[in-house]
């Protein structure tokens, strides 16, 4: 059986919608759904510039070193 990504994150979300439900006095937080996700598709989700590894310079990314340590 096959398992799709987004079937993932919308299973992690029914649950956290149940837990919520349940628990309205909690902050019940969807941090399982960083992990679902690459960085790179995250930051494309957002409109960024996807990042590479040092000494991997790909065309069109940012290099990581650069992304957290800019000139």
């Amino acid at each position: 059986m096959a398992v799709e990504v987004f079937d993932w994150y919308d299973e992690g979300y029914r649950i956290v919608g149940e837990l919520r439900a349940q628990f309205p006095m909690v902050h019940v937080k969807p941090e399982f759904a960083q992990y679902v996700f690459s960085v790179n598709e995250r930051r494309e989700s957002m409109g960024l510039v996807p990042v590479s590894l040092p000494n991997e310079p790909k065309a069109g990314h940012i290099s990581i070193t650069e992304l957290l340590h800019p000139t």
